[in-house]
Formats: structure tokens, C-alpha cells, sequence
């Protein structure tokens, strides 16, 4: 296979943003919010049993089954854009993950297509590249939004791929989390993992993916073997 184009996750792959936001403090701002909107305290409480971006999308399940569509997307906005100013507040402090410009700056200089399809914010995720100078390297960015299932959906991912002009089968999804492999193979996309320091080995392996590896640093050679 010759890749064309690779789709990154954005924190814990190349970035670390989540180690500067308060998360459980996010997702008790979260629920709130949908409990203001009037959503069922039944289903927010059952929902948030689970960890937040767990919680998001069976929310968003819970949301699609009781409201209109219009209706279901902005009370879903409305939990994003909390969401947002949560994340918001680690931009300044988050920093670049081991080997992720040389990277990056490799396979630009091959001509590889580069996105990145990520559940952080959209706009968070655009002033964290221009701060830490990625911006140039990517010419497809999709962030958490309504009209798109998050991880491990494959939406994204799809979206992201269609934007770079790149047919999936063509590519590759790198990324540091079970959801990140479970969305590329819903994809059918080929899939690398780069564990982060709380992700388990062997979930990464049950989730299915393709490989391993340590650090960004490893991704070019990788590449040129496809």
C-alpha cells in the first residue's frame, strides 16, 4: 500500500493538552448543562456513570431517541460549548508529544496528506496549532461537533479523509486511545496506536490495532514499508 494521507488524534498523540484540564470538573459543568436544557435526570445520571467522552455520546443517543433533529444538535452544541471553555483553559499550557515535528516535517516532505480527527474542540484544536507552530502541516481539521458522531464512531474519521481527497483504503489513522482504533476499523482504515502513559497494551491489541509503536518518532519508517 502507498500512503497518501494520514489522520491524526490531536491530545495524547500529538499534543499533551489533557494532562492541563480539570476533566472531572468539565464533566460536572456538562451535566449541569444538559440539566438546564431539561433533559431527563434519569438518562444524564445513567450517562454519567460513564467517563466524559463516554458520556457525550450516549447522550447524544439519549438526545437523537427524545428530541427533533434541530433540537438534539443544539442541546448537544450547548454541552460542547461548555466543554470547549473547559478545554480552553490547557491551550496555553499544553505541549508538543516526543517526536512529533521531525515527524510531522518527514512526512510533509513526502508529499503525505495530513488531518486530523479529533473529539477535542474544533476551535481549541485550531489555537493549539498555530500556538505550538503545526498549523502548515494540516490541510483537514474535524473537531467535536453535532452534525458528526465522535469516537469510536467512524464519522470523523471519514469526514476527515474526504476533506484531505484521500480514500481511506489509502491511508492510515494514528492515534493514542481504544476509541481511535475502534473508530479507524469501523472505518476500515489502517491503524497505528502510539500508547499514551494510561493506556493499556492489550486493549489496544483487542481493539484491533494493526500496530504498535513507541513514539511518534517511528511512524516514517513505518510508512515506507506499507
Amino acid at each position: 500500500m502507498k500512503v497518501e494521507g494520514v489522520v491524526f488524534d490531536l491530545d495524547a498523540t500529538l499534543v499533551n493538552l489533557g494532562g492541563f484540564v480539570n476533566w472531572r470538573a468539565a464533566q460536572k459543568q456538562v451535566v449541569e448543562a444538559y440539566l438546564e436544557c431539561g433533559c431527563s435526570e434519569d438518562a444524564v445520571k445513567r450517562c454519567s456513570e460513564k467517563n466524559l467522552f463516554d458520556m457525550l455520546n450516549l447522550m447524544e443517543e439519549e438526545l437523537w431517541a427524545e428530541y427533533p433533529q434541530d433540537e438534539a444538535k443544539r442541546i448537544q452544541g450547548k454541552a460542547y460549548a461548555v466543554l470547549d471553555a473547559c478545554e480552553a483553559q490547557g491551550v496555553s499550557q499544553c505541549h508538543l508529544m516526543p517526536d512529533c515535528m521531525d515527524t510531522l516535517e518527514l512526512l510533509k516532505e513526502h508529499g503525505i496528506k495530513m488531518g486530523i480527527a479529533t473529539s477535542n474542540s474544533q476551535k481549541v484544536t485550531e489555537q493549539i496549532l498555530e500556538l505550538r507552530g503545526l498549523r502548515s502541516f494540516f490541510t483537514a481539521i474535524v473537531g467535536r461537533t453535532p452534525e458528526l458522531r465522535m469516537k469510536p464512531h467512524p464519522d470523523q474519521i471519514l469526514a476527515c479523509f474526504k476533506m484531505l481527497d484521500v480514500n481511506p483504503s489509502r491511508g492510515i489513522v494514528v492515534g493514542d486511545s481504544v476509541r481511535d482504533v475502534k473508530a479507524a476499523k469501523a472505518a476500515a482504515v489502517y491503524v497505528i496506536a502510539v500508547p499514551a502513559r494510561f493506556t493499556r497494551i492489550e486493549a489496544l491489541e483487542e481493539a484491533g490495532a494493526d500496530r504498535i509503536i513507541r513514539s511518534l518518532g517511528e511512524l516514517p519508517s513505518i510508512i515506507s514499508s506499507l
